[in-house]
């Protein structure tokens, strides 16, 4: 069974099991991260756009941790912290909520690689993969917040009006079938994110999703959950962004990366900052294959996950995917720098 570990318990106790196997690579080491010899990996993982609960900016307000939400305030020109701070209610807009919610993994993950974390595998559950990138070495702060503003905003004018729910309690294939149904008869929804074995998310038209809502009902699902997100994410609903988008992408020059990272795109192993960055491009108009994601660390050796930014959704959805799994979830600067002083004790 996976169990959520404080994180000064989770490093003291594995961090000196893992070292202690004579390893060339110690997670408290800080060295470079991937290493074919080591069979328990960690990886970093960091959460999508969702709900982010009130407070969540208290722990960084006079942190000197909290430089990344005064940069991207001043690029954006909005407070980034105190909307996190207030919650989804300020976060209502995925123009906000998307920068606002990068700004905070990336947070979390920028403290982590100063106290001398290094992961050896990373990966994102969708808008989380642009703070995954970072932590490949893919991207500096700067550049992944800019991709991100972008990415709100053309996906905005692309399918603004569309809307996505959670289904709970039927498999991937039956919803596909459901969804494909609709489509033939109301209008445009599809799956958008396989998250775990019974939980995926469907977007689209928010007629179609609401008769698709219906339909997984009466099909036998057990609950049918609005999410906060304004927008048909991951569905050809957002073709129009894609193009611009990868446009902005190919602006840029990403690097070899330094961490292999996991994509949402059929679960791919990625080494290569260009192949990272057109992935990311595809992102908008495909589904988020979070299982796959796991299921692929899993096999890579991957024991341990440290999720990073706001809230605690991947803690579930791995707990589901891996059940022998360990998780622990850092969200503040105290519970990172438990993280570092675990792994050096």
């Amino acid at each position: 069974m996976t169990r959520v570990t404080a994180p000064g318990e989770l490093w003291a106790r594995f961090g000196r099991q893992y070292c202690s196997r004579g390893s060339r690579h110690c997670f408290s080491s800080g060295r470079s991260a991937y290493d074919h010899c080591v069979t328990d990996k960690t990886a970093f993982t960091f959460p999508g756009q969702g709900r982010v609960a009130k407070g969540s900016g208290k722990p960084w307000f006079d942190d000197p941790a909290g430089w990344p939400f005064e940069r991207a305030s001043e690029r954006l020109g909005w407070d980034v912290l105190e909307a996190i701070d207030a919650g989804d209610a300020a976060l209502v807009d995925t123009r906000r909520a998307q920068p606002a919610i990068y700004t905070h993994s990336a947070a979390c993950y920028l403290l982590a690689r100063k106290e001398g974390l290094r992961p050896d595998l990373v990966a994102g559950h969708s808008l989380g993969e642009y703070a995954a990138l970072l932590a490949a070495g893919g991207l500096t702060f700067d550049q992944g917040l800019d991709l991100v503003v972008r990415r709100a905003e053309l996906a905005h004018e692309a399918g603004g009006t569309g809307a996505m729910r959670v289904v709970l309690g039927l498999p991937d294939q039956a919803v596909r079938r459901l969804c494909r149904n609709v489509r033939h008869q109301v209008g445009k929804v599809f799956l958008a994110n396989s998250n775990a074995p019974g939980q995926v998310v469907i977007s689209g038209e928010p007629g179609a999703v609401e008769e698709a809502g219906r339909l997984a009902l009466l099909a036998g699902a057990k609950r049918v959950l609005p999410l906060p997100i304004g927008g048909g994410f991951h569905t050809p609903l957002m073709d129009a962004a894609r193009r611009p988008f990868r446009e902005a992408v190919d602006r840029i020059q990403l690097p070899r990366l330094e961490v292999p990272l996991v994509s949402n795109a059929k679960a791919k192993v990625v080494r290569s900052g260009r192949r990272a960055g057109r992935l990311l491009a595809r992102q908008l108009t495909s589904p988020v294959d979070w299982t796959g994601c796991v299921e692929r660390l899993r096999a890579m050796g991957t024991t341990r996950y440290v999720e990073l930014g706001p809230g605690k959704v991947l803690e579930g959805l791995i707990r589901r995917i891996d059940p022998r799994a360990v998780v622990v979830i850092a969200s503040t600067p105290d519970e990172v720098r438990a993280l570092a002083a675990g792994a050096s004790s």
